[in-house]
């Protein structure tokens, strides 16, 4: 089944979620062959079944998802279906928590306090204590950027490996950098916007299968490194658990 460019019902994205969770041992995932092959090292104490290897190809597609979901939850909410708009919340934290279980995660501490937040928060909405839609732009906001770091943070490891994944992960985080601004407001500068087209538009072209240098790809990843610090100084940076009041 194909879920890239398509929304994952907030069902299949708990329940995806749910295959990677194992109860008493937390989230345990790893992703790619690399990562299968190091899944039980020889003496490992650790049961087969407390750990779940998820190939990288499944991940892949799943990386625009999340905004899919926040897109979709806040239509539900404009809308006053308060318990549709917590689902919809709900599986775009799933699939950030997802993504914090990476063997790999750089950013694990930014996506597990992004997942939490969206969690909490989609109590308060389910419940009616949320009255506007600041604290879901905020929320939104903060995943986002957390994202953007993660992505980018994947891209500058691919980048030592001559990985073609690097694209993968220079469209995201430039995806995730543009969403986290249009939900915090911000507007990105010229000099920024261009940053960011020039490393989507790259990461396209490593995706297509075209012919790319590391120096390039280094070089829209470090771009897109100082955006990702801007934001960060903006007001997402003091983004916390969300209020209900505001």
């Amino acid at each position: 089944m194909k879920t890239s460019r398509r929304f994952l019902a907030p069902a299949l994205a708990a329940s995806f979620l749910a295959c990677v969770t194992m109860a008493g041992s937390g989230l345990s995932m790893a992703a790619g062959t690399a990562a299968q092959s190091k899944a039980a090292p020889s003496g490992s104490t650790a049961s087969p079944s407390s750990l779940v290897v998820v190939q990288e190809d499944v991940l892949i597609p799943l990386i625009d998802q999340p905004e899919q979901h926040f897109h979709r939850a806040q239509k539900y909410f404009e809308r006053g279906d308060r318990k549709d708009a917590a689902a919809e919340m709900r599986a775009g934290a799933a699939l950030v928590e997802l993504e914090a279980g990476r063997h790999n995660a750089h950013n694990k501490h930014g996506l597990d306090k992004a997942a939490k937040n969206l969690n909490q928060l989609a109590a308060q909405v389910e419940s009616g204590k949320v009255k506007s839609e600041k604290p879901l732009r905020q929320a939104f906001a903060e995943a986002d950027l957390a994202l953007a770091r993660h992505y980018h943070e994947m891209a500058e490891a691919a980048l030592g490996h001559n990985d073609k994944n690097t694209g993968h992960w220079l469209r995201g985080a430039a995806d995730s950098i543009s969403d986290a601004a249009k939900w915090s407001r911000h507007k990105l500068a010229s000099g920024a916007k261009a940053s960011v087209d020039g490393a989507r538009s790259l990461g396209a072209k490593i995706e297509g299968g075209a012919k790319w240098t590391v120096d390039e790809a280094r070089q829209k990843a470090n771009a897109l490194g100082s955006e990702i610090e801007s934001l960060a100084g903006g007001e997402t940076s003091t983004a916390s658990a969300p209020s209900n009041n505001k």
